[in-house]
């Protein structure tokens, strides 16, 4: 069996997410409007970093060392919260600056709105518009951001380190991520008998 392909994005599908949700930011900010420029941050981070949506709301941008490129992330481990260091790579980083830079927020929540910090749900809407806007499936949700980054970083690396990334306790919740997905399959049935 193999991976069920509506709970995670196809490698095209985040790109042009991505691509779709970054060009809007560029627009806004020649428009001076910040809508944008906050989905696009709020885009990237989810498909870069697979923090769940209640973990993305804790994120402190004092916990953020952009240097060292990690963050510090609270994480609810059985039933208590537990700070974890979690890594990001240097172009997350280098957006994440631009995006304090931006802000002028150089510490509190990394997402807030002219109403102070965005919520779980405030992250869900926005999250849900991008999708729209980029005409992807409307069942794509936030969580399925974080399938996404666990079904591509796995075949790059070890299912330790996707279990890191994801905060899971039990290496065979991450194993879930193992399977085959579908682009895999269909590519090695390709020409079999040829």
């Amino acid at each position: 069996m193999s991976i069920d392909r509506t709970k995670y994005m196809s490698h095209e599908e985040a790109k042009h997410l991505r691509t779709v949700t970054e060009a809007r930011a560029k627009a806004d900010i020649e428009a001076g409007r910040v809508t944008g420029v906050r989905t696009w941050m709020l885009v990237d981070f989810v498909l870069k970093t697979g923090l769940r949506v209640s973990e993305i709301v804790l994120v402190q941008v004092e916990n953020i060392d952009l240097e060292r490129l990690f963050m510090m992330v609270t994480r609810l481990k059985r039933k208590e919260t537990k700070p974890e260091p979690l890594n990001i790579d240097q172009e997350l980083a280098e957006h994440i600056q631009e995006y304090i830079v931006w802000t002028g927020h150089t510490e509190g929540p990394l997402f807030v709105g002219s109403r102070g910090p965005l919520t779980s749900r405030g992250l869900q809407q926005m999250w849900q518009q991008a999708i729209k806007r980029a005409g992807l499936p409307k069942y794509l949700s936030i969580h399925k951001g974080r399938h996404t980054l666990a079904v591509h970083l796995l075949p790059r690396t070890t299912l330790r380190q996707v279990q890191k990334q994801l905060g899971h306790l039990d290496p065979k919740t991450t194993a879930m991520y193992a399977d085959i997905m579908p682009e895999q399959m269909r590519e090695g049935l390709r020409g079999l008998y040829d």
